[in-house]
Order: C-alpha cells, then structure tokens, then sequence
C-alpha cells in the first residue's frame, strides 16, 4: 500500500513539474482500462514541416504550457518544450472495447493564413477491439478521423461498408496499429488529419515516429523519413471533460477557443461531425461508439449496444414504443410514425427516421428498434436497440421527443411532444403517456449521468 501511494504521489508531483493536466485521478498501471489502451495504443507516424516550424507538428498535452488557457497556445509554442502526449478514453460493451486516441498540436498552420490555419488542433482515432476471452482481445477494426471526415479500415474481409466505406487494411507493429498523422501545411484543409499508414517514406523525407511506451519525451531531432523516435504517455480525457464548460479552454460548447488566424476552429470530440456519415451525429464517436461504428460499417458479427463501461454522455435516450394516436396522412390515412428529437432547441436532425412505421393503426403499440420497420437505414444495425448516448449537447437543458407523420413531399405532420429536463442523477420516463397534443403515446426515458 505504501508502494502505491508513493507511486501516486510522484505521478502528481510530475504533472505538476511538467505541466501535465491533473484532475484528481491517478491512472495507475494496475488500471485495466489503461492497460488496455497501453496495449493496442497506436504507433504514430508523424509527418513534420520544416517550412511552418517542426514543432507546430509535435502532439502534447493542451497544456504543455503549465496553464489551461486556449488562447496563449500558439504563442507558447517556442517557449516551451511540448513532450509527447495522447488522449484517451476507453468505453466497453459486452462484445468490444472501443479505444478513442487523440492528438492534440498547438497551432494547425497553413501556407494560406488566415485560412486552413487556427490555434489548437485535434484530430484521432477509434481502436475497435473484439472481446475473445483473453486479456486484451483481439483487433476488429480502425476508424480515423481528418478534416472532419471518418475513414474505415480492416483486415477483416467480412466487414463491408455501411453507410461509410471500408478506406483499407491496417498495418501492425507488434500489438500496435500504425497511423499516419499528417503535418501542418500538406492538404488543402490544413494538417494533422489521421489516417492508416500505408508504409510509405515521410513526406518531404523527415517525419518522426511516436511510440507510446508511457515517458513523454519532447521531439529533439526531426530529420530522415521516420529515423528518430520519441516516447509518448497517455492522458485520459476526464481532465479536459472536467473542464469542457471552462471559458478559458471552450470558447462555445465543445469548441476549442483561440484567436490567431482563423479564430475558434477546433472542435473537441464531443463536437466533431462528419456531416455526410449517416445517422451517426456529432459526438457520437465519443458518447456512443457502437452506434458511431454501427453505423457506418456492416458485416461486424456479434456487437452489442449494450454498454459495461461509458462514462463520456450528458444524455441517454431510450424509446421502447410509440403508438399513433391520429391519421394525419393526407385524406385520413394512417399515420407513418416516427421520433424526432431536439436537445436545448436544437433538432437532432440526421437522426430523422431512425425508425419508422409506415401506415400505424390508431391505438396500436409499435415497438422501437434503430434501422427497423420502414427506417430510412433499414436492417443497417447488428443487434436491436432502442437506446443513444449522446454529448454534444451540455447537461441541465430541455430534452424534447416529438412524434411525427411523415407526409413526403406534403411536409410532417407534428403529432406533438413529450419534455424533460433531467439534472444530473436524475432519470425521467415516460410510460405510454399522452404527447402534449393527445395525438400519439410514447414509452421512454432519458437519464442525466
């Protein structure tokens, strides 16, 4: 026991020394959660640009320079040694353990300021692990995400692409996954988008290479294509999630804040959106990473919705029935059921038609599962479930569920709503209650963590 706090106490005597975040809790190296993450942790193939400044390029800690304020970072750069390091967080269903890494650069910088080029920047990655009865599992698949658009990949030759498509294989080192994180300055739409590494010379022939072996060294030599390599450690994302309502760190809700070259233009992972994916919305890469990866692939086999560990959501969602209570269709006709939510006053909009009923006689109680009955991603999902996490949205806010009739090209008809507005700790349900127009019932719940 003395061991243990001795080993704590000198975790955070180093934050504190080297500027590391600290929120309070101590990730020891018993933790299963991080010894899992330790083990399919990717190795990273960072490309550099001497023409921007190398160091614009080296991923750290947000506050590698001893202070949570966003808006010094890209000022700091020089004047600070920025070590090596990776966000993480870990969620598990009974099936997989979905393992989110993220790279966080100070300053994104592009041959076109102000355009393509902002303070802070972060773009990651989701290891999908397959539970198989040993310790750690076995790797299913890779998703990226650059500029804001998610890539998929797989050596599994029975994943196939859903409403995404399958982008390639991945390369391993050991137990390790190999990604290519890009420099600043070498797209169109700035750096450091993440993608599968495909084995390739560095770009411009220099490039370092990350290995997260848990030391945090600070990059000292970037010449040779992927010649040099420099540990990296962990940091799990409660210390930024603590904090995400923090005016000095989010200038909006999951909005990084900055103001050099284009101001406020880095999203955290509970912002991110890929607009063009499906009904997978924003966020849901961190809230409910087995709908994000259910959603976007097929052929994935046995998965689960049904989560052992996922503490990164400010709203669950759960509808079990719906049942019109109204022929809205033109004419008298029956109605074509379906939800419609709105968190804060926002519509949740690519989640229209998740399910659907087409046709739904008054008074009968159609049970809700995601992609069945008439949905708009019909038979998309691997298991049913009628429930989402979602994070893009602050707690203590109105949570609304509306029923509506789908009328196509004539416009939906609103059946009416049911509200909430759940504080953290708290669960509000609904079971077969009236909306507030008498025109439909709902069975559903929504829980505050």
């Amino acid at each position: 026991m003395k061991k243990i706090i001795l080993f704590a106490a000198l975790v955070v005597l180093l934050a504190f020394t080297m500027g590391i975040g600290f929120s309070g809790n101590v990730v020891l190296a018993d933790d299963f959660y991080y010894n899992l993450a330790m083990n399919w942790a990717p190795q990273i193939y960072q490309d550099v640009n001497a023409d921007l400044g190398v160091r614009a390029d080296f991923c750290t800690n947000f506050n590698y320079d001893g202070d949570y304020l966003a808006l010094n970072n890209w000022d700091n750069l020089n004047n600070y040694p920025e070590y090596g390091y990776v966000y993480y967080k870990v969620s598990e269903t009974t099936t997989h353990y979905f393992i989110e890494y993220d790279l966080f650069h100070a300053r994104d910088d592009a041959y076109t300021r102000p355009l393509d080029a902002h303070e802070n920047d972060l773009e990651g990655c989701i290891v999908v692990i397959r539970k198989d009865g040993s310790t750690y599992g076995t790797f299913h698949l890779l998703e990226t995400l650059a500029h804001n658009q998610w890539y998929q990949y797989s050596n599994d030759p029975n994943v196939t692409a859903g409403s995404d498509d399958i982008d390639g294989g991945v390369l391993f080192n050991g137990t390790h996954p190999e990604i290519f994180c890009q420099a600043n300055g070498q797209s169109p739409s700035g750096g450091h988008g993440v993608k599968a590494f495909d084995g390739s010379s560095a770009p411009g022939g220099d490039g370092i290479v990350y290995d997260i072996t848990g030391t945090a060294q600070f990059p000292t030599d970037t010449s040779g294509s992927w010649t040099h390599h420099y540990g990296c450690a962990l940091i799990e994302w409660g210390d930024l999630w603590s904090r995400r309502n923090d005016p000095n760190i989010f200038s909006s809700y999951g909005t990084f804040a900055g103001n050099d070259c284009t101001p406020n233009s880095a999203n955290a992972p509970w912002g991110w959106d890929d607009t063009d994916d499906g009904p997978a919305y924003k966020g849901m890469n961190f809230s409910d990473p087995a709908h994000h990866v259910d959603t976007h692939l097929n052929g994935l086999g046995t998965f689960s919705h049904v989560y052992v560990y996922n503490p990164y959501y400010t709203y669950k969602v759960t509808i079990s029935s719906i049942t019109s209570e109204a022929n809205r269709d033109s004419f008298g006709g029956k109605s074509d059921i379906y939800p419609k939510f709105w968190f804060n006053g926002n519509y949740l909009d690519t989640m229209d038609r998740l399910w659907k009923y087409n046709d739904s006689a008054i008074g009968a109680a159609r049970t809700v599962y995601w992609g069945h009955d008439d949905a708009t991603f019909s038979g998309q999902y691997s298991s049913n479930y009628n429930t989402l996490y979602v994070c893009h949205i602050p707690s203590s806010t109105q949570v609304r569920i509306s029923i509506m009739d789908s009328d196509g090209t004539s416009g939906d008809d609103d059946m009416g709503s049911v509200y909430a507005y759940p504080t953290p700790g708290q669960t509000v349900t609904w079971t077969n209650a009236y909306t507030d127009s008498g025109q439909a019932k709902i069975t559903a719940a929504v829980t505050a963590p």
